[in-house]
């Protein structure tokens, strides 16, 4: 991979807080000339699904050549090792925690390094701080084109996460939520491949029937409602309206679907 100087950040540390500019920060330190840009920071705190999930839905929309620091780290400062991972077109840094397993499994990866050389860390030291102290400084030399090789030592795996797949008993799909969004609609894990899309009129929940649709504004103002989203997935709606909070929906609510007659 060329690096294009571009450091792309996403953690759950929120905006409330001085973590995120202290991270920025020691990326400066390292590479006053780097990029820094954020995909975000309001990852449920320590939900290494969710952090995983959103970098999967946009880290292909950025150019060949960008380095992704991602810090969902509910175990700093613990065995987990901290990781750099080459592929073709981009690196990632993060914790071994799963978090970067689900996209760097389906790239091609060059190099897998532990990050342990000084060179590579910040000037602070902390254990329950890594975003800034080893991963910031780590991604904005990766962005300034440095040698990973002299990160660490080569790591032969790592910590594997997988997305839930939709379940099939009998004749019978389910599904369940991978994710939710900040207008509280629900993306399922059921993707056309798993679906008769010629058939399919909607999805049941419990005892709602969300309406297969092209978009919101299909249905009345307040009606529940089913589309494929712009990831590829089913997922469920209320228009004008927050579905999650609604209906209580957690990742672990299962969603069938509904075929015409």
């Amino acid at each position: 991979m060329k690096a294009n100087g571009t450091l792309i950040f996403l953690t759950d540390f929120g905006s409330c807080d001085w973590y995120v500019a202290s991270m920025k920060a020691a990326a400066l330190t390292a590479n006053k000339s780097v990029q820094i840009l954020d995909i975000t920071h309001e990852i449920s705190p320590g939900s290494v699904s969710e952090g995983s999930f959103v970098l999967d839905r946009c880290y292909h929309d950025f150019p060949a050549g960008t380095t992704f620091v991602v810090v969902v780290d509910p175990g700093v400062g613990t065995y987990r090792s901290p990781l750099i991972i080459i592929t073709d077109d981009y690196a990632f840094v993060g914790p071994d925690n799963g978090v970067l397993y689900p996209v760097v499994n389906k790239l091609c990866i060059q190099h897998c390094i532990r990050i342990e050389s000084p060179e590579w860390m910040g000037k602070k030291t902390s254990n329950t701080f890594h975003g800034r102290d080893i991963f910031a400084p780590a991604g904005s030399h990766l962005a300034a084109g440095k040698s990973v090789t002299e990160a660490g030592p080569s790591v032969e795996s790592i910590v594997q996460f997988e997305f839930p797949k939709p379940v099939r008993q009998d004749s019978r799909m389910t599904g369940r939520f991978l994710y939710f969004d900040r207008f509280g609609n629900g993306l399922t894990n059921l993707l056309s491949e798993h679906l008769d899309t010629q058939a399919l009129a909607g999805l049941r929940i419990g005892e709602t029937v969300f309406p297969l649709a092209k978009t919101f504004g299909e249905v009345e103002v307040g009606d529940p409602v089913c589309y494929w989203g712009s990831s590829g997935f089913l997922e469920v709606a209320i228009r004008d309206g927050n579905a999650k909070e609604r209906f209580q929906f957690t990742e672990n609510t299962t969603t069938e679907p509904v075929y015409e007659n």
